[in-house]
């Protein structure tokens, strides 16, 4: 029900309103809530806060914080509780405050209604037991308690440890033994030298046939007595050693056999803290809901370690299923066996729980129904391991109210989430902190003393995957004589995955991803085979489908299968990746379309491409444009949300050698303007001009330099209002000059203008103002009689400054007035801005201020009209330094304050910096 609330201290403080659980994260919260549990009735005096929260040395007004600790504790409990009322939990009391509950709302209560009444009635053993089962670990874990609060919590312990013996002494007396040993296990482990405790332990080990495993408990709880408290074991531990030798100890079979079948845990496991606590919060589960059978499921990719997480969380759990704990490997990967049947599985299950093999029937059916009635009433750990689908793991669900079942898959199980609710939970590679980690302490600190950078290297090389490290780790202690340098240099030259061939086929990871691979359909083993020719970090399905050549429907249907398998993983909504590894196992299976699919999505790409910088700026065109696309032209928010998916795959298909594919990085400039992203513009320019250079492609290497030109000039440019770059304009001169060169090589007299006029802009930024208007208006003759109005536009752009900085204003303004002309004919909404901007300040320079203002209005409309980030940002700047020119500071610091703003959110550090400077000045 909505309001009922739980409270529990036999364990991590925890507290739950209705179906959900309290937040106690915040430390001072979760400690004053767990000192009023435990002292559940009885007063907490606030001097005894005091001490719990701050030691000896509390805060200023700490009492007052207490309060309102209290008063949080209160509104977590009862939301709708109105201020300053005490509400029913808890209470003022004459020292401090009280918590009043009742047993049926927390556990310390409950444990203690149970354990008397086991005292008092005929069946004491069921009572018992059922109070113990209310334990999660120690009272009040995680609290950091103050020496003279923690007897109280001792105290608490003592009570679990005086029903645990009694209930021990009465199962020994009913033959019941098994019942009780995996709680009195547990118990063991956290009070080891309890010596009623430990001999109770020793007894029921015996009493469960396992005599060697009593002794050898005695032995090592009387070398820990020694060692660490200088006795000998007393009266009663010896009388157990001695009944256990003597084999005076009833042994009689056990009502039902407690299975304890889970395999070792990984000695070298780390880290996974969040993962373990998400499977805690399955086993939660089983006290909010206690009459259902929980189920979870643990999927990832091959070798990412979900058997080793499970098997470790499990053995940390053990004791919370005194009925025992099943485990099952289901082969659903093997490969060298087939998957286990369900006929098959159910009975090494029914085996496990001691039904007798005459006693099996044949039917799956009937196994199934068997399998149910065994776990009725058994509150079980059941991990079903590898298993390959939905159908192979239903017939294994119990039907047992408090059992949990855990269930390891690469596929994605998704029909057991839908049909029986189970709780998914996808296992990703650890973080690079706890991929080194485990390295490390399977290494030794020996062998990589000296070898960090080294450390790192291999565990970046094999893609922090937890098998693969493995593998590695093995091979270098097989050979010590190998340095961990030599190590990380064979696997940075080998080829793909020759390091990483185990021994046998289960350590072998090209092995181990090949049994998933054999498992997938024919369409999709084929786009996981074209998959290593797409060149981007991460993939959509458009790209994809083109890639394979399929209609885009059938690619997501096939990207989902590899995805349920694990061999992809969905990073986002609509796109997709996978492991290095498993890209270069995909790399090394043989597939003679390979080069044929990327061609395709080159191609693609390309055409899209030249479609979205319609939208960004329809005057240019680049070279060799794909001809008119048939689809309808984009707007500008699908041409922004194109580049910006794609920019990873465009940046990487530039890089790619031997098929011209710096056209695809000269297809990012406007889009790298737009955005103020200059070193990214700069580092994809550069490569594909080394591509160029080595692939001896002249054409490529003019495009480059002159996307190089561009990308040192607007960056220099953007800089100018702290101080005139002059270096990275110089920069762009010279790739300029070397684009003029290679142009008239090529004999391109027709693109020879557009590099000109390149070359009087980079002029004009270090103020060469009659070299400018040379280059300029050699351009300009080149555009006119060849008819381009584009470049007759963008060109008397330059003209018009140029001409006005020579003394020639009113020419200026001409030249400026019929650029915007040119430009909104011919829908250059940008350069129509440009000319705008460039006309007020003309119009600033003859006192026409109101004119000035006006023309940047215009200019600020039409970069807003195409997103361009970068060109609001300069007219702002413009419109405030006009108006503080103007004697309007109050003004201009609107409009500085917004340019700040814009450019910080560029990311443009310096022009934002240069903003504060002028706002600073008002």
């Amino acid at each position: 029900m909505e309001g009922t609330v739980w409270l529990g201290i036999l364990g991590p403080v925890r507290a739950r309103r209705g179906d959900a659980e309290v937040d106690l994260r915040q430390r001072q919260l979760r400690h004053v809530l767990g000192l009023l549990l435990v002292r559940a009735g009885r007063p907490v005096a606030t001097g005894e806060f005091l001490t719990l929260l701050w030691g000896d040395d509390p805060p200023v007004r700490a009492e007052n914080i207490v309060h309102r600790h209290i008063s949080n504790v209160r509104r977590l409990l009862e939301p709708d509780l109105p201020f300053r009322a005490q509400g029913r939990w808890v209470r003022r009391s004459a020292p401090g405050y009280e918590l009043t509950a009742g047993p049926e709302s927390l556990d310390l209560l409950e444990f203690r209604r149970l354990a008397a009444e086991g005292a008092a009635s005929g069946d004491a053993l069921e009572a018992r037991m059922a109070a113990l089962r209310l334990w999660r670990g120690r009272c009040g874990a995680g609290l950091d308690l103050p020496p003279s609060l923690v007897p109280e919590f001792t105290a608490v312990e003592r009570e679990r440890v005086a029903v645990l013996t009694a209930a021990v002494d009465d199962a020994l007396a009913c033959g019941r033994a098994s019942s009780l040993l995996p709680v009195a296990q547990e118990a063991a482990e956290q009070d080891p030298l309890d010596e009623a405790l430990q001999a109770r332990l020793i007894l029921l080990l015996a009493a469960t046939g396992r005599q060697a495993a009593a002794v050898a408990a005695y032995h090592a709880v009387r070398t820990r007595l020694v060692e660490e408290l200088g006795v000998d074991p007393g009266p009663e531990l010896r009388e157990a050693y001695d009944r256990v030798l003597r084999q005076d100890v009833a042994a009689a079979a056990p009502a039902r056999v407690v299975p304890a079948q889970l395999p070792p845990r990984n000695r070298f496991f780390a880290g996974r803290t969040a993962e373990l606590a998400r499977l805690t919060a399955f086993a939660g589960e089983l006290d909010r809901q206690p009459a259902a059978t929980v189920i979870g499921i643990v999927d990832g990719l091959p070798g990412v370690g979900k058997t080793s997480l499970v098997t470790e969380w499990a053995h940390r759990v053990a004791g919370r299923f005194p009925d025992g704990q099943l485990f099952l490997n289901l082969r659903g990967f093997d490969p060298a066996q087939r998957p286990v049947a369900s006929g098959q599985a159910l009975t090494q299950l029914l085996a496990g729980l001691g039904v007798p093999a005459a006693q099996m029937p044949e039917d799956v059916g009937e196994l199934t129904a068997l399998f149910r009635t065994m776990t009725a009433d058994r509150r079980l750990l059941i991990v079903l391991d590898n298993a390959s689908d939905e159908d192979q793991v239903r017939p294994l669900l119990p039907a047992s109210p408090g059992a949990l079942v855990l269930i390891t898959s690469r596929n994605r199980l998704t029909g057991l989430v839908v049909g029986e609710g189970a709780v998914p939970l996808s296992l990703a590679v650890p973080s690079f902190a706890e991929a080194r980690a485990g390295l490390r302490d399977r290494l030794g600190a020996e062998r990589i003393a000296g070898e960090g950078a080294a450390l790192d290297e291999i565990v970046q090389h094999c893609g922090r995957l937890p098998l693969a490290l493995a593998v590695v780790s093995a091979r270098a202690l097989a050979y010590p004589e190998w340095t961990l340098g030599a190590i990380a240099h064979e696997l940075r030259t080998a080829p793909p995955l020759d390091f990483f061939d185990g021994e046998e086929p289960r350590s072998d990871v090209r092995n181990v991803f090949s049994w998933s691979y054999r498992l997938l359909s024919d369409r999709a083993a084929r786009l996981f085979r074209l998959l290593p020719a797409h060149p981007g970090p991460d993939f959509g399905a458009i790209t994809t489908a083109e890639l394979a050549a399929l209609p885009l429907h059938t690619t997501r249907q096939v990207l989902r299968e590899l995805t349920r398998t694990s061999l992809l993983a969905e990073i986002r909504p609509g796109r997709w990746s996978y492991h290095d590894l498993i890209k270069a196992y995909a790399g090394c299976l043989d597939d003679e379309s390979r080069a044929e699919a990327q061609q395709r999505l080159l191609d693609h790409l390309l055409s899209v491409g030249d479609r979205a910088n319609r939208a960004l700026r329809p005057a240019i065109r680049f070279s060799e444009a794909p001809a008119e696309a048939s689809e309808p032209p984009m707007d500008l928010r699908e041409a922004l949300a194109w580049f910006t998916g794609e920019l990873g795959v465009l940046e990487a298909a530039s890089d790619l050698p031997g098929v011209r594919s710096w056209r695809l990085a000269e297809i990012l400039t406007p889009y790298y303007q737009r955005r103020g992203l200059y070193q990214r513009w700069e580092a994809t320019a550069t490569r594909a001009l080394d591509r160029a250079v080595a692939a001896g492609d002249l054409e490529g290497q003019a495009a480059m330099h002159r996307m190089l030109a561009g990308a040192n000039a607007v960056s220099g440019r953007s800089r100018a209002a702290v101080a005139a770059d002059a270096d990275q304009i110089g920069v762009a001169a010279a790739h300029l000059d070397e684009t003029l060169r290679i142009l008239t090589e090529l004999g391109r007299t027709a693109e020879l203008a557009e590099v000109y006029r390149n070359r009087g802009v980079v002029e004009a930024e270090v103020d060469h103002h009659e070299r400018a208007l040379s280059f300029f208006e050699q351009a300009l003759a080149l555009f006119e009689s060849g008819g381009s109005a584009r470049g007759t536009s963008l060109t008397l752009l330059g003209t018009g400054w140029e001409r006005a900085e020579v003394g020639d204003v009113e020419a200026g303004m001409a030249d400026l007035v019929r650029a915007g002309r040119i430009a909104v004919e011919l829908g250059d909404v940008h350069s129509a801005a440009v000319a705008a901007g460039t006309h007020a300040h003309l119009l600033a320079r003859l006192g026409r201020v109101d004119e000035a203002v006006g023309r940047l209005d215009q200019a600020a409309e039409l970069f807003r009209r195409i997103e361009d980030e970068d060109g609001m940002a300069g007219t702002e700047v413009k419109r405030g330094d006009l108006l503080a020119e103007a004697g309007r500071p109050v003004e201009a610091a609107t409009f500085w304050r917004r340019a700040r703003n814009r450019y910080a959110d560029l990311g443009q550090v310096s022009m934002a910096e240069a903003m504060d400077k002028r706002l600073s000045s008002i």
